[in-house]
């Protein structure tokens, strides 16, 4: 029986959005035509009040 390409390609997706993650990142999903992409949101605090 031949492998699911559907499946070979979530493996790809939860590795990229598991090695984002393991950095201290956030991983965003969206829905892009027929499939979706995988964004690393980096943000950095540039200004906090105390309290």
């Amino acid at each position: 029986m031949e492998p699911c390409k559907e499946r070979s390609m979530d493996e790809k997706a939860w590795s990229a959005i598991k090695m984002i993650v393991d950095k201290g990142n956030d991983a965003v999903v969206r829905k892009k035509g027929a499939g979706y992409i995988i964004l690393e949101d980096k943000r950095t605090i540039r200004y906090q009040t105390s309290g």
